[in-house]
């Protein structure tokens, strides 16, 4: 029994093998057509954290909420029917101005 599964072990491992598929040498042999197929902007809460500062001589404490914008954008290939993701960070917002 312990035979058979190192049997079907490395038959997996000889067809998983990239250099064994064809699929993955006819992928290699025609290039990508990516194009811009969609994007998004999505606002994502990165939690909060408290400051300090002075009004008329007393300290004050205050909590500031953090969100991160962040922007998606999805390609499509026609000629493998593939996807890809890129996803850009494009500001970091705080709820209260503060140093």
């Amino acid at each position: 029994m312990r035979w058979l599964s190192i049997q079907m072990t490395v038959i997996m491992l000889v067809c998983l093998h990239p250099g064994f598929s064809t699929a993955a040498a006819k992928e290699n042999s025609e290039a990508h057509n990516w194009v811009e197929y969609s994007t998004h902007v999505e606002t994502v809460d990165a939690g909060s954290h408290e400051y300090t500062y002075w009004k008329n001589l007393i300290q004050r404490t205050r909590t500031c909420d953090i969100s991160h914008k962040l922007k998606s954008v999805v390609y499509y290939c026609d000629t493998h029917d593939h996807t890809d993701v890129e996803i850009f960070h494009e500001e970091t917002v705080h709820s209260e101005k503060h140093e």
